[in-house]
């Protein structure tokens, strides 16, 4: 055997590349580290690439792959999200950063995070001959029909629902595979027309290790001490129902002595605090703006019962937040509408009490009810963590990515 034969036979075979595309600061996103994290550990090379308004390091290892930070000012980055639907231009400069990074990285395939990361992301695909991910983190079209920023003047006179209709049929279709959080949002691309092996569900269950390791507060928990502590997590936007559950406290403190706290920011922040204020109701509701995720924690232990008083809408019906699984993993009973995934798992493990969104009376007296039975909010709780420790985990959810990935690269593979 020559000794040009034997360096052959040696040299190592490279890890299967994956370039990931997001365009929010990074981290933190919990999603988008927790897939990013379980692929690296399966053997898999990560570059993610942020286009975004974040200035830290152009370039750091971080929990086993690459971050490459390429810094885009805020309003030119909510600019071309904005504009995606109707003129490009964020497409192309995704294309033009991809490019650039082929250069330093030979990667295998492109990963983009949500649907309006598609139209660049295959642009730089088509050019680099790697096949595409859509990972779809909301139902992107039915999210635009509710976000204040889209239905409201000025935003609205460039988002055309129409056009994007059109674009999501058409990258769906473009796409190698599809990343899902639910089988709802599955069934929307199934009948676009996708065929069923073309979509992987990968639910935003909890990486219950990384939430063990937050440190609890004291100081949080302690603040927020009541004779009944409800707590909010999560954007302050239209559909999430916050106006709903702030019209329902009225008849909540005519029974009992509640304090509400809502942790999270957003557009309508400023109305909801001036809505407290018409209500009467200021002095029982907390707004605790945007908080690190690693203080959620806390704010949860401080509770007695965990809200999620979201819109019923296709948008909420076909996504899940992280903060449903936070809830029942730390034990507590919670009260949601009835948006069908989240009503799904909740009639299914028993964790907590379900009410029609927009009927204040159901939601008032589902708070009511659980205030006066304690021993109940505790079985609803465990019953809750059970459900997590037993399924709706992140070391269960992401076997379906793995897998995924895995035969991609033994299609990848010469000879196949």
């Amino acid at each position: 055997m020559t000794a040009a034969l034997e360096h052959h036979k040696a040299e190592p075979k490279r890890p299967y590349r994956i370039l990931m595309i997001l365009d929010q600061p990074f981290p933190p996103d919990i999603r988008v580290e927790n897939e990013a994290s379980a692929l690296a550990g399966a053997g898999f090379e990560i570059i993610l690439l942020i286009l975004a308004p974040d200035t830290r390091k152009s370039i750091e290892k971080y929990q086993g792959f690459t971050i490459v930070r390429r810094h885009v000012p805020q309003k030119f980055r909510n600019w071309m999200r904005g504009l995606a639907g109707t003129v490009p231009i964020l497409s192309w400069y995704i294309a033009r950063q991809v490019r650039r990074l082929q250069k330093q990285f030979s990667f295998d395939v492109i990963h983009a995070h949500d649907l309006y990361m598609c139209g660049g992301a295959l642009k730089a695909g088509r050019r680099a001959g790697v096949p595409v991910i859509a990972d779809l983190h909301e139902a992107w079209v039915a999210a635009i029909e509710q976000y204040a920023w889209s239905t409201r003047f000025p935003g609205k006179l460039f988002v055309s629902i129409r056009r994007w209709k059109a674009l999501e049929k058409k990258w769906a279709g473009r796409v190698k595979n599809i990343v899902v959080t639910t089988d709802e949002m599955k069934t929307r691309y199934t009948e676009l027309g996708c065929p069923d092996s073309k979509v992987t569900v990968l639910p935003n269950t909890i990486n219950t290790a990384a939430f063990d390791d937050y440190p609890v507060y004291e100081p949080i928990i302690q603040k927020h001490a009541s004779e009944f502590t409800m707590v909010y997590t999560g954007g302050i936007n239209l559909h999430r129902g916050l106006g709903f559950l702030l019209d329902s406290m009225p008849l909540v403190l005519r029974q009992c002595n509640a304090r509400l706290v809502l942790v999270g920011d957003g557009r309508i922040r400023p109305e909801l605090e001036a809505q407290a204020e018409s209500l009467g109701i200021a002095d029982h509701v907390f707004f605790e703006g945007w908080r690190p995720q690693a203080e959620i924690k806390s704010y949860i232990l401080a509770s007695d019962v965990c809200l999620i008083p979201q819109l019923k809408c296709e948008h909420t019906d076909t996504t899940v937040a992280h903060k449903l699984f936070h809830y029942m993993y730390l034990e507590r009973a919670l009260i949601t509408t009835n948006c069908t995934y989240m009503q799904r798992v909740v009639e299914e493990t028993d964790c907590g009490i379900v009410v029609p969104y927009g009927d204040h009376e159901a939601l008032a007296s589902g708070i009511i009810e659980l205030y006066r039975a304690p021993s109940r909010r505790k079985q609803m709780g465990i019953n809750g963590h059970q459900a997590v420790k037993e399924r709706y985990n992140w070391e269960h959810s992401v076997r379906s990515l793995i897998e995924m990935y895995h035969e991609m690269e033994r299609e990848s593979e010469p000879g196949r």
